[in-house]
């Protein structure tokens, strides 16, 4: 029993709890970053993704200075006019269910509804959200469906801030590609009127990001045609797959749409993943095939009450 008491203090005494900085301001946020530039920082939004993380706190390696963003309050604000509505990038997505949902496009609350329980929005912020470094969020790509811009701040010598459209704060395979100590701090979201949107997801983009799928659309129509319509997949292992072409064939589908024309569609999507993202799993496959069954049907219905 000595000898494991023994061995029990020596393994907590190798485990090390990184220093956390916890700065009320963006001007002591951007003072933290300039002390510890050369360091290796974490950025603590909701605390969701860094804490699944395996070892990642305590940790026999852990080397790295944490800024707790909780008590920012400029990246809790939220604005709207005619035009957008803006959220600070701390804002939880819960709180913007609850007073986005008579304003912001359904498709986007639908997107939120399926991430994660409803304890566990309470804790997720959508700039948290939003850069995960090891997987790809469904809300990221309703949110590039909806044509979204963010505020990133950066350093260079100072500290910089830039909007962006929020496909640019990923690589082409889907990667975040925000700056080293870079802040995503406000999103602003287009208030748009839509005749149709759909959003469906199958998996847990944490905890199954190598079998779940998602797809969300939006489209414009006339009669039994859409006059424009968008939609993007995500892929959380692999990245998100949107593309003019896809786009200009949804726009083309004449309602109601038989088997035959939703067979060619479905093809030519799997087609585009295979050649732009890489191949991906069977059940990627069949759920994204009952989600592109489902809206078609949707769409079907729709113009059959026209």
């Amino acid at each position: 029993m000595q000898h494991s008491s023994l061995g029990g203090r020596e393994m907590y005494a190798e485990l090390r709890s990184p220093n956390v900085h916890e700065p009320h301001n963006l001007a002591e946020f951007t003072n933290t970053i300039i002390s510890y530039k050369d360091n290796a920082t974490s950025l603590w939004a909701g605390g969701t993704y860094i804490m699944s993380q395996k070892d990642f706190y305590p940790s026999k390696s852990a080397n790295v200075e944490i800024i707790s963003l909780q008590n920012i309050e400029e990246l809790k604000h939220f604005q709207r006019n005619d035009r957008f509505a803006e959220f600070g990038s701390m804002v939880s997505l819960s709180k913007i269910q609850s007073v986005g949902a008579l304003l912001l496009p359904k498709v986007l609350i639908k997107t939120i509804d399926k991430t994660a329980t409803t304890t566990i929005r309470n804790r997720i912020t959508i700039g948290g959200c939003l850069c995960t470094p090891s997987f790809r969020t469904p809300l990221a790509s309703t949110l590039m469906l909806l044509d979204a811009n963010v505020e990133v701040r950066y350093l260079k010598k100072r500290m910089h801030s830039k909007w962006l459209g929020i496909s640019r704060i990923y690589d082409k395979n889907g990667g975040l590609a925000l700056l080293p100590n870079a802040l995503l701090s406000r999103i602003r979201i287009p208030i748009q009127q839509f005749d149709y949107q759909y959003f469906n997801a199958a998996g847990s983009p944490l905890r199954e990001a190598n079998t779940s799928v998602s797809l969300a659309a939006v489209a414009k129509m006339e009669q039994s045609s859409i006059s424009t319509g968008k939609m993007i997949i995500t892929i959380p292992n692999k990245g998100f797959c949107q593309s003019r072409d896809i786009d200009n064939i949804f726009s083309s589908l004449q309602f109601p749409c038989d088997e035959g024309h939703l067979s060619s569609f479905f093809s030519y999507i799997i087609t585009y993943i295979r050649e732009n993202l890489g191949e991906i799993d069977q059940l990627q496959e069949v759920r994204l095939k009952g989600m592109l069954s489902e809206m078609i049907n949707e769409l079907n219905q729709k113009s059959l009450s026209v």
